[in-house]
C-alpha cells in the first residue's frame, strides 16, 4: 500500500494503472503520427497525443475504472471506457487547437477515441484471462452470518460487478484481528450484511485506513444490480444518498447537455423527421403526431409530443391502456418507427422546452401515475427530476406492459434518482445507440 491524496491505494493497482496509461498514450500517438499534418513537426504530434491522452486517463480516474466492480468484469469496464475515451478525445482535441492551433477532423477524434479504447479493453481482457493479473480479482469479505453471506455471494455472482465472496466473518469476531484476515485472504472489500449485532467499527476503520472499500450491503446490492431494493427501501436512503446531481452546476450541465444534444439532433435528423412525417401520413388515416398528457418534474402535467405509430381510434372507448410487445393497435410504419426509436424523436420539442430531458425516467399517463402510486411505495420519487427521452430502466429492462414490469423498472428509475449525473447521462446514450442499433436490446 502507498499513499496518494491522502487514501491508501494497493500497489498492483497503481502498477494496472500505468500500463493502461501508457497503452492509451501509445495507441493515440501511433494514430496522431499517421494522421496528423502539424505545423510544429514533432513536437506539434506530441501535443496533439499528449493532451487527448491525459484527459482521457483522468476520464478513467473519474469514471471508476479502477475501482473493484470494473477491474473485475470487463464489460462493466468497457461501458465506462467509451465514455472515458470520447470525452478526453473530445476535450484533448478541443484544448489542442486552442492552444497550440493544431486542428483535428473529427474522423481523427473518432479513430483516436476508437483505438485507445480497443487497446486497453485488450490489454485488460489479456490481463485477466491469461496472465490472472492480481488487481483484476475481485475478492469480498462479508461481515454477517451464514445467511446474508449467501446473499451477499448470490448478489456478486449475477451482479455487474465480477465479484468473488472469500470469505463470511461474524461480527462478533470481526474485532479479532479483521485487517490481518483480509490481507491473508487479499480481500479489496468488505460488505457489512449483519446490522443486529454491534458494529466492528474500530476494526472496519482499519481495513479503511488500507485502502479497502467498506460497504452496506443495500448499497452494494444497488450498484451491483443497478437497482434499488423496493422491499427494503426508506426514505433516509433518498435524502442522505450522496449524489452530486442536484448541486446547481451539476443540473445546469445537464441542461446544457440537453440543449446542445437537441438542437444537433434536430439539424442532422431533421431528413428522418420528414421521411416520418411522409410514411404516416400514406401508411393510414390520422394526424402525424400524437399528443398526450403527461406526468412530469414534481407531479406537473405536460403534453408530450410523439409521431403516431397506433391507429387513431386506439383508445375509441376513452379508457387508457397498456402498450403492448406486439400490440395489434401499431400500424406498419408504427411498428419500424417503434423499433427505431424514430416516433420518439419529436419529443426532442419537449426536451428544448425544458419540459423533458434527454436522460430521465420514462413519461408516465396522470391515469397510470395515481394507480401505480397506490400500490407502489415510493412510485412519486421518480418525478424528483425530468422525465426522459431514454433512461437507465429503458436500457437495462425489456419493454414495460403490465404492472409487475412498471414495479421491476421502478427499481432501475429509484436508482437513476439516487445516483444521476452528467456522466451517468452520457454513459446512458451511449448505451442507447446500441438498443437502437441491435434489435435484441430495445426496450
Amino acid at each position: 500500500m502507498i499513499r496518494l491524496f491522502g487514501h491508501s491505494v494497493r500497489m498492483s493497482v497503481i502498477v494496472l494503472a500505468l500500463i493502461e496509461a501508457l497503452t492509451v498514450y501509445a495507441a493515440i500517438f501511433v494514430i496522431a503520427t499517421l494522421v496528423v499534418q502539424s505545423p510544429g513537426g514533432p513536437s506539434g504530434l506530441t501535443s496533439a497525443a499528449t493532451i487527448p491522452a491525459i484527459l482521457t486517463i483522468i476520464m478513467m480516474l473519474a469514471l471508476g475504472i479502477y475501482e473493484p466492480d470494473a477491474r473485475a468484469n470487463l464489460a462493466t469496464m468497457t461501458e465506462r471506457l467509451g465514455v472515458a475515451c470520447v470525452i478526453g478525445a473530445g476535450l484533448g482535441f478541443g484544448i489542442t487547437y486552442l492552444i497550440g492551433n493544431i486542428w483535428v477532423s473529427p474522423l481523427y477524434a473518432i479513430a483516436c477515441a476508437s483505438f485507445s479504447y480497443g487497446t486497453v479493453a485488450v490489454a485488460r481482457y489479456t490481463f485477466g484471462r491469461f496472465l490472472h493479473f492480481v488487481p483484476l480479482q475481485r475478492r469480498i469479505i462479508v461481515i454477517g452470518n451464514p445467511t446474508s453471506g449467501e446473499s451477499v455471494r448470490e448478489v456478486a455472482r449475477l451482479g455487474a460487478g465480477g465479484g468473488n465472496v472469500v470469505g463470511v466473518i461474524d461480527p462478533a469476531d470481526a474485532n479479532d484481528g479483521l485487517l490481518e484476515r483480509a490481507r491473508a485472504l487479499d480481500a479489496a472489500e468488505i460488505v457489512v450484511a449483519d446490522r443486529s449485532k454491534p458494529l466492528p467499527a474500530a476494526a472496519l476503520l482499519d481495513c479503511k485506513a488500507a485502502g479497502m472499500r467498506i460497504i452496506d450491503s443495500l448499497d452494494f446490492g444497488e450498484l451491483e444490480t443497478g437497482k434499488v431494493d423496493l422491499e427494503n427501501l426508506y426514505p433516509a436512503r433518498f435524502i442522505f444518498a450522496r449524489n452530486v446531481g442536484y448541486a446547481i452546476w451539476s443540473m445546469r450541465s445537464k441542461r446544457a447537455l440537453d440543449i446542445l444534444v437537441s438542437g444537433v439532433a434536430v439539424l442532422l435528423l431533421s431528413p428522418i423527421l420528414l421521411l416520418a412525417a411522409l410514411a404516416i401520413r400514406l401508411d393510414s388515416p390520422g394526424g402525424v403526431f400524437y399528443r398526450q398528457t403527461r406526468v412530469g418534474l414534481n407531479g406537473a402535467p405536460y403534453e408530450i409530443v410523439k409521431f403516431r405509430s397506433m391507429r387513431s381510434d386506439a383508445e375509441v372507448a376513452g379508457t387508457p391502456q397498456w402498450a403492448q410487445q406486439n400490440d395489434s393497435r401499431v400500424t406498419r410504419v408504427g411498428r419500424f418507427l417503434r423499433q427505431t426509436r424514430i416516433d420518439e424523436l419529436p419529443q426532442i420539442l419537449n426536451i428544448l422546452k425544458g419540459e423533458m430531458s434527454l436522460v430521465g425516467p420514462r413519461p408516465e399517463r396522470p391515469f397510470f401515475v395515481e394507480q401505480l402510486e397506490e400500490k407502489m411505495p415510493f412510485y412519486a420519487e421518480r418525478h424528483r427530476v425530468k422525465p426522459g427521452l431514454t433512461g437507465w430502466a429503458q436500457i437495462k429492462y425489456r419493454y414495460g406492459a403490465t404492472e409487475e414490469d412498471a414495479r421491476e423498472k421502478l427499481r432501475y428509475d429509484l436508482y437513476y434518482v439516487k445516483n444521476f449525473n452528467v456522466l451517468l447521462d452520457i454513459f446512458i446514450l451511449m448505451r442507447t445507440v446500441r438498443v437502437v442499433l441491435w434489435p435484441d436490446g430495445v426496450h
